[in-house]
């Protein structure tokens, strides 16, 4: 079983994945580190050089690489919903604008493209905007899971439970 997280920049995804693939003996697969071993460089450089477009078409090329068999956790964009869909189960991973903000602002923006050199308003409005511009892709996951007020421990383990009442009805 494949199982997709998605949700914002910044909400826990990947963090999140690898406890999950963890406790479940599932293998993690990243894939931002794909698309950065398959291009040759970071993100950030794919951005500032060839645009987002591409970026997103690699990260498209990535994620349809990624075999069907075996077990697997894998932290996603929303832009790859339908082949999401059709290869596993996708968990939107739903945090409040306050949140993902409060993230933002602490963590290293350089390795973020869309909000380098963003001050705090910036932020905010992209957060904003681009939640608002999401809204109807992350409300077609399979599971949401509040994040607001958990650690990634707790919001790993309602996954966990999830996925494991999933393998139950298999």
């Amino acid at each position: 079983m494949t199982i997709y997280l998605t949700g914002f920049m910044g909400c826990g995804k990947s963090s999140t994945g690898r406890r999950v693939a963890r406790a479940l003996g599932y293998t993690f697969a990243d894939t931002d580190c794909l698309v950065e071993e398959t291009a040759g460089k970071s993100i950030a450089r794919i951005f500032a050089e060839e645009g987002e477009t591409v970026f997103r078409q690699l990260e498209t090329e990535a994620l349809a690489a990624i075999p069907q068999e075996g077990n697997t956790v894998l932290p996603c964009s929303e832009r790859n919903l339908s082949l999401m869909r059709q290869r596993g189960r996708i968990v939107y991973l739903a945090s409040s604008q306050e949140r993902l903000v409060h993230i933002l602002l602490a963590c290293r923006r350089d390795r973020r493209p869309r909000i380098a050199g963003l001050d705090e308003a910036g932020i905010r409005e992209y957060v904003r905007t681009a939640l608002a511009q999401r809204e109807s892709y992350y409300a077609q996951a399979d599971r949401t899971v509040i994040c607001d007020g958990m650690d990634t421990r707790h919001i790993a383990d309602e996954i966990i439970a999830y996925v494991r009442s999933l393998e139950e009805l298999r």
